[in-house]
């Protein structure tokens, strides 16, 4: 039976309040028609932020204890369904930096085939890959370590998601130059004295050019090549 108007305003302040004492939404046709509703509300508080820092604090301090409750019942429940409140968790778990709880709970939501909102272009996987790949470019510039996050994704995908060449290329290039760094975090073939590390870099950056020819690793692949040499004439 549906809802009269007066109803619906009141189930929608309920719905509210269940959100902001951090409790969950029980899964039902009119709960979910309602968790959609603040979603899109909270989702359009957010875009309103004009500064990333201030986007950044919201979803840590507001939106994911908020949603994590809901969620958590989800993962926890029978029942499946088109869930965007879980893939927007991943999408705000990831930009605060919460990689563990992003990577488990996005294997789920890609298994699930549950889909990016309109306006992300990217699938899950695709999205995922590129925003850690950024995160790993950061943190190793940084000096620190990207495990086992990097390691976790990579895995996935060489092994499970089928993904544009491009993004595989930028993945096994930046595998096959993290095997290379320097004291100061820079690739150079002659700062490896193991010639079997050598060798992994350098199927790495094939693999690299394999998916895409203009990868940009042949030069640092030429210089391997020397170094290995130099190494097995010693």
């Amino acid at each position: 039976m549906a809802m009269s108007p007066c109803q619906r305003h009141r189930a929608r302040i309920k719905a509210a309040e269940t959100l902001d004492n951090r409790e969950a939404l029980t899964a039902s046709p009119v709960s979910f028609h309602l968790l959609k509703l603040e979603l899109e509300s909270d989702v359009a508080h957010l875009r309103n932020l004009p500064r990333t820092e201030d986007r950044v604090e919201m979803k840590r301090d507001e939106l994911l204890p908020r949603w994590l409750p809901t969620v958590e019942a989800y993962i926890a429940g029978d029942k499946r369904y088109a869930n965007p409140a879980l893939v927007y968790c991943v999408i705000w778990l990831l930009d605060t930096g919460e990689l563990e709880k992003a990577l488990d709970w996005a294997d789920i939501a890609i298994n699930e085939g549950q889909t990016m909102p309109d306006n992300f272009k990217s699938t899950m996987p695709a999205f995922i890959a590129d925003t850690v790949l950024a995160w790993a470019n950061v943190e190793a510039a940084c000096g620190h370590s990207i495990e086992p996050y990097f390691s976790r994704t990579f895995a996935n995908i060489q092994d499970t998601w089928r993904l544009h060449e491009e993004i595989n290329a930028k993945w096994f290039k930046f595998a096959g130059l993290y095997l290379l760094r320097d004291h100061n975090g820079e690739p150079r073939a002659t700062a490896v004295e193991d010639v079997e590390t050598l060798e992994q870099a350098d199927a790495l950056l094939a693999q690299a050019e394999k998916y895409n020819r203009n990868a940009g690793v042949k030069t640092m692949r030429g210089k391997i090549q020397a170094r290995i040499n130099g190494l097995t004439a010693e």
